[in-house]
Formats: C-alpha cells, structure tokens, sequence
C-alpha cells in the first residue's frame, strides 16, 4: 500500500491537539516504519494524555523511555523516534525547539554477538529442511546477506548473467531501505540451484524467484516476510537448534562469516546496504580472533 493518510487513522494520533503535525510526519515514512513509528508516539500519548508537544517537557520524556524501555538498545530507538518527531516538528514551524536533544545520548548496547550462527548450524538448517524452495531460502539469505524484505522483492529478472564461462559473473539487483538499489554478486553454485528451481515452477523473468504459490491466471504468488520468517524458525528446530533464529540472524551470520574470513569492511557495508559504515564496523566486535597481545612480544 503506498503512503497515505488512510494508514494513518489511530484515535490517539487523529484526536490529538497535533494530529496534522504527527500524521504528515509519519506519512513520510514507509508502511513498516509507520506501523513501528506510529506505535510508540501512541505509547507516548498515551503517558502524557491529551498534551500539546509544546507543552511536553524534556524531564517527562526522560521518564517516559525509563518506564517504557527495558533495555538501552530499546531506550535508544524510542529516543531517536521522539527526537524525529520533535524536529519534524521544530522544521516545519509548529515548535521553537527540539527537546529531545537534551537527553544524554543513550549507546546501544551490542548485542550482536547473540544473534550469529555457527557455518555448521547453518549446513544442517539446509540438510535437514525436506523443501527446496526453502532450503534455497536460508542459502540465498546467507550468501548475500539480504533482508527478508529485499529477498520476497526479487524476480527472476532481477538477476543478470555477465560473461561466459570461468569468466562469468552472477549479479543481483536488490531494492533495499527507501527504495534504493544496489548490485551484488550471487555465487554461482547458488544461481544454478535458482534456476533449476524456476525450471521446475515453469516460471517467467517477470515473476518472483521463490514463490508461495500460483495464483488463477497463472502466475506466482510473492512469499511474505511472515511466511519467511515462519520458515527459517522451522528449519532451525528440525536441524535441532537450541535457539530460534529469525532471517536477520542469518543476515548478522553472513556479514560476522564474511569478515572473519577477510572480506574488507567497505564491501561487507555495501552488501548490506548501510549507508554508515559505523553500522557495519559493529560486526567486527562480535567475534574477534586477534587482539593487541597477538602483536606483542611476550614479557620474559
């Protein structure tokens, strides 16, 4: 659905003194980050009933993300939510400042190292899943390290075949966060299993790569994040996992694998599609195989 005001509707957002004001903000913002948006201003609104956000003040907001946030991580996104708000708010006239700036900054705690998986716990989720559709779900996710957003987005012809034979080369153009594009290279191996899978379906260029299932006149039905998700969750308890991994997992798994087996930063950023490469340098944190006493002599 594209952007517009019928996403919008909520009796907090739409009877409060800045309704037009929150609305056109959120509005702006894509459907998911709407719905995520949407629900912690309503959470905010609803601490703070029926008060202007001029009338709000810095010391309230310091209160509200301590009630509400269990963690920093959480704290953090609340308070970078607010301070989008509030600025949208300061930009367009309707307040004299942002109060949200006087918050301290919160730093996230890093937490990714929780949400890597081993090469091996990877190899049994795709030995032990019976579909190949799905095992070709995991192998994609962790080969390009895509979201599940930008992996129930792709068609066939989203891939092109460059040159031929050892010299061919696989590409991928994914459309990522606010619809931006980039190019990546897909491994071989993993372009034949596709293709051997479009084989089977009978599928057209313009159709999707992994499909859910063939709609009446014929042609293939796009899998939803939701059904994705499901999917790897089950993988992960028939290969016997101790844990329950979502497809970001593998996304962490692949960028952690990739620069531990030296993959230089900057590709592993424009792989991932961060625009910061601030983002991408927290995976060089999570597993570490050298630190400074690895350059030192040893004491005698």
């Amino acid at each position: 659905m594209e952007n517009n005001l019928v996403i919008i509707p909520n009796p907090l957002i739409t009877n409060h003194p800045d309704a037009l004001t929150v609305s056109t903000w959120l509005i702006q913002k894509s459907p998911k980050t709407q719905k995520y948006y949407k629900r912690i201003v309503t959470e905010l609104f609803l601490f703070l009933p029926n008060r202007p956000l001029a009338e709000m003040r810095t010391e309230e907001l310091i209160l509200f993300l301590n009630v509400k946030c269990k963690s920093k991580s959480t704290k953090a996104v609340y308070k970078d939510v607010l301070g989008s708000l509030f600025s949208f708010a300061v930009k367009t006239g309707h307040l004299q400042k942002n109060i949200v700036t006087a918050i301290d900054r919160i730093k996230p705690e890093n937490r990714l190292y929780t949400k890597v998986l081993t090469r091996e716990q990877i190899e049994q989720m795709i030995l032990k899943e019976p579909n190949d559709r799905n095992r070709l779900i995991i192998e994609l996710l962790y080969m390009t390290g895509i979201r599940v957003e930008e992996l129930a987005k792709l068609k066939l012809d989203s891939f092109r075949e460059i040159g031929s034979g050892s010299e061919q080369k696989i590409t991928m153009l994914v459309e990522g966060k606010g619809k931006k594009f980039r190019t990546l290279n897909v491994p071989p191996a993993t372009y034949e299993k596709l293709k051997s899978y479009w084989d089977e379906h009978n599928l057209f260029p313009e159709e999707y790569c992994l499909i859910s299932r063939k709609k009446n006149e014929g042609f293939s039905k796009s899998l939803t994040t939701t059904q994705i998700f499901r999917i790897i969750k089950a993988a992960a308890q028939n290969a016997g996992l101790s844990c329950s991994p979502s497809p970001h997992w593998i996304r962490h798994t692949s960028a952690t694998h990739a620069i531990e087996n030296g993959a230089p930063i900057h590709v592993v950023q424009v792989s991932l599609g961060h625009e910061s490469i601030k983002t991408t340098g927290k995976y060089l944190d999570i597993r570490p195989d050298k630190s400074i006493g690895a350059y030192l002599k040893p004491l005698k």
